[in-house]
């Protein structure tokens, strides 16, 4: 296992628990190969764990069955929340595909998944400078790249509906979506801009997520359909 490639992205660990892998560095004293990981909860005051490659890679005795320590997670998507929130703590997050890359390659990403209309409201936001660019790219290849059929559709929907939303009931909020979610500002950047603390624009994150949520949940109870996760 000495020879195994770990890159960033979520791990699952033997207990359950999803660990993000954030780089490897090597021990200045033994060259040793090391991984620097903190726990999946991203909050304001994270803590970085660093191991062994060695003891990243191997294996324990669970109930007399032997698992690996860590397996990678590749199904789970790496947000734009979770990049900026590196960003901010001066680790570089994983490199994005561009547009064209997409072409040709499966893009794992679900669509109308989340568990509570809140997640859903929150993934929309979070996913949507990259959601608008394979949009665009399906619509001008005239092609479904990286994405199924019925993805696109719901895709589509979204981003229609996201629009419409930021032009009538939450165009009050138009600002503050477009520079955080639009230009890309983190909440630390944006709380500078506009000289307030961090809690004051958390909760305005809140607040806008709240208000979207509640109006996906309206839309589905008008048109009697469900577009969460189904358990």
């Amino acid at each position: 296992m000495a020879g195994r490639q770990i890159r960033a992205g979520y791990y699952r660990r033997y207990d359950g628990k999803v660990i993000y892998v954030v780089s490897l560095a090597e021990d200045a004293d033994t060259r040793e190969e090391t991984v620097i990981w903190r726990p999946h909860t991203f909050s304001d005051a994270p803590k970085y764990y660093t191991v062994s490659k060695k003891s990243f890679c191997g294996f324990v005795n669970v109930n007399g069955e032997r698992r690996a320590k860590h397996i990678r997670l590749t199904n789970m998507k790496i947000t734009e929340a979770v990049i900026e929130n590196l960003a901010e703590d001066g680790f570089r997050g994983p490199l994005r595909k561009t547009s064209r890359q997409l072409d040709g390659e499966y893009d794992p990403r679900k669509y109308q998944q989340s568990p509570t209309y809140y997640a859903y409201a929150k993934d929309l936001c979070e996913n949507y400078r990259f959601d608008l660019r394979k949009y665009r790219f399906c619509m001008n290849e005239k092609k479904y790249a990286a994405i199924t059929r019925t993805d696109f559709a719901n895709l589509k929907e979204d981003l229609q509906f996201l629009d419409n939303a930021l032009k009538t009931v939450l165009r009050d909020q138009q600002s503050y979506f477009r520079e955080r979610f639009v230009d890309g500002l983190s909440i630390r950047k944006y709380a500078e801009v506009h000289h307030l603390n961090r809690g004051s624009v958390d909760y305005l994150q809140k607040k806008f997520f709240s208000a979207l949520a509640q109006l996906l949940k309206e839309r589905d109870e008008t048109e009697d359909k469900c577009r969460l996760r189904k358990n």
